[in-house]
Formats: C-alpha cells, structure tokens, sequence
C-alpha cells in the first residue's frame, strides 16, 4: 500500500529528498555565507556540546555573516533532534561586540537509509540550495570541540 506524506517534497533536479518544511524554511533563508552540517543518528547525549561550540564559533568569529546550523538526522530514537532545537548559547558571556549577521538552524530528519552517513547528502543540498561560501560538516559525538575549530 503506498501513502503520500505531504510533509515530503522530491526535488527532482537530483533526487534529494526535503522535507516540505525545510525546504519552506531554505526558501525563507534564501542565502548565506556560511552552513555548518551536523549528520547524527542517536547522539542525544553528545550533540548538545557540539551545537554549542558550532553556534558560538560562528557568532563570536563570523559575526557579520549570515549562517546556517544544519542537523540532518538519520533517525535517531533518543531525541536527538529535540537536543538541537532546543540547545541554545548565552552570546553575551563570548562577545565582545553584538552579532550583526543572522543565524539560522535547521533540524530535518534525513530520508532514506537510517544511520550518520546517509545524512550527509541532505546537508550538501541544503549548503547548494543556499548558495553558501563555505559550508563546514562536524561529528555529533565530538566531545573536544571549541569554539575556536570554527574558526580553522
């Protein structure tokens, strides 16, 4: 039996699947200088850290610039996920002026074969859609990363 998800959209230039609201979300973004990828697939206990360090990177070292946090989730049942949209950074404690670019976060579960690695296409083609500058892709279980790898 076959049922339509209308939460699915296939872009059919190259077959990548995204959701309807992430790709409303891209649409609304619209560009951005830099996309930092975030492939996990049960991580709840480790993610937090990195999103963490990936948000205050990006604000404290590229502060004009317009970017985005991408987590492509391959199905995690720990929630994973809610960990990302709910991880947050207290920006005046690493500032020394205010941020002037905007910062974007999109958390999608990945569509296909479950698992960290089959996400990566997803972050790829949301990085292409936005047309970024540079587009950096970090592991969700790194528990020695800083805020200064953003930099790098």
């Amino acid at each position: 039996m076959n049922t339509y998800d209308e939460s699915i959209e296939v872009m059919v230039d190259n077959s990548v699947i995204l959701r309807k609201e992430v790709k409303e979300k891209v649409e609304e973004i619209s560009e951005a200088d830099i996309l930092v990828g975030i492939p996990s697939y049960n991580n709840a206990k480790t993610i937090g850290h990195v999103v963490r360090a990936v948000q205050a990177g990006l604000t404290k070292y590229f502060p004009d610039a317009r970017s985005v946090l991408v987590n492509s989730d391959g199905g995690s049942t720990d929630g994973t996920m809610d960990v990302v949209r709910e991880t947050t950074v207290d920006f005046e404690s690493i500032l020394l002026k205010h941020r002037v670019g905007r910062f974007y976060k999109i958390v999608t579960p990945y569509q296909g074969v479950p698992g960290k690695g089959s996400a990566f296409r997803t972050i790829f083609e949301i990085a292409r859609e936005l047309n970024v500058k540079a587009c950096a892709v970090v592991d969700s279980d790194l528990r020695s990363i800083t805020p200064e790898w953003i930099e790098l």
